[in-house]
């Protein structure tokens, strides 16, 4: 899928931080100033995906692609953005490229970490609730309405679950409505450097059973309305798929490869958990459990498909 998800913010909420741990390496330049981000940086990111990591257990392909979220980092926002302020037509410009908008808030105490707001309150849910209103004003005086939102508070490593940010998160959804979470993007962008297993045990000590990088791209993937369907390539390759929900067999044909679409001539079907309990794809045609569908079957969140195309 081409869609794709937008990161905004004041200068200096993190956004840049946020993207580097989304892109599990370094692309964008992180500075203590405002405006670090001047060209756009963009990451392919992949989706955690429990079924796809089952699945290619079973076939135990050569290569296993999950399905993935464009991200943006995009260029912070000032007063006036609408009138050309800061970088402002560069920053509404790429906005309206994008299909949704993580909006990243800052939340975090560092002193040597500039805010236009020369009396800045970190933490407070009147400076969160501000620092949100001037942002959704410059969209709005631009133009960008309708946007689907993640209200990302950018938090101490320290604060993940404190009552104070679960008030503010609560506060956010009832005056704003979207979706609201709390990360560490400086905690995220550290854990870069360790092991899956050095990550996991951090994170028990923190209390938070799921890292902050994985509820964002799964809220992410929700609100641009994806789904997954799964392929296998001759046993070669697992691959996951995005998909918009509602649309049809032909047109994930199409998402896999173009000529698929235009030489379509059936769908073989089946659910990846009726795949995995049946153990295989020949035991499951065998069973009757794999069904033929023409070009305007509706895909569903999970099916597995093998594509039959013509000359």
């Amino acid at each position: 899928m081409a869609l794709s998800v937008g990161i905004v913010g004041l200068p200096n909420a993190g956004k840049s931080t946020l993207f580097n741990a989304l892109a599990a390496r370094r692309l964008a330049e992180t500075a203590p100033r405002p405006f670090t981000t001047i060209d756009p940086h963009e990451a392919v990111v992949g989706i955690g995906d429990e079924k796809l990591e089952k699945l290619s257990e079973l076939v135990k392909p050569e290569k296993t692609v999950p399905a993935s979220v464009t991200f943006i980092d995009i260029a912070g926002l000032v007063k006036g953005a609408h009138k050309g302020e800061g970088l402002g037509n560069q920053f509404l410009a790429k906005i309206r490229e994008v299909d949704a908008i993580v909006h990243a808030v800052r939340t975090f105490t560092n002193p040597e970490v500039s805010h236009q707001n020369l009396s800045y309150q970190p933490g407070s849910q009147e400076q969160a609730l501000e620092d949100i209103e001037i942002v959704n004003l410059e969209l709005e005086l631009g133009e960008i309405k309708g946007k689907p939102t993640i209200y990302v508070l950018n938090v101490d490593e320290g604060k993940i679950k404190d009552d104070s940010i679960n008030q503010i998160i609560k506060e956010i959804k009832k005056k704003f409505g979207g979706e609201a979470l709390a990360i560490s993007a400086k905690l995220e962008e550290e854990f870069i450097d360790l092991e899956p297993e050095e990550r996991k045990e951090y994170l028990k000590e923190l209390g938070v059973e799921e890292g902050g990088l994985n509820r964002l791209i799964k809220k992410a993937y929700e609100l641009l309305g994806l789904i997954t369907f799964y392929t296998i390539k001759g046993g070669k390759e697992v691959h996951a798929w995005s998909l918009e929900e509602g649309r049809t067999a032909l047109d994930a044909a199409g998402e896999v490869h173009t000529d698929f679409a235009k030489n379509f001539i059936k769908a073989e079907v089946i659910n990846v958990g009726e795949l995995l309990l049946t153990g295989s794809w020949k035991e499951a045609k065998e069973k009757g459990k794999v069904r033929l569908e023409g070009r305007d079957y509706i895909v569903q969140d999970g099916d597995v498909i093998e594509f039959k195309i013509g000359a």
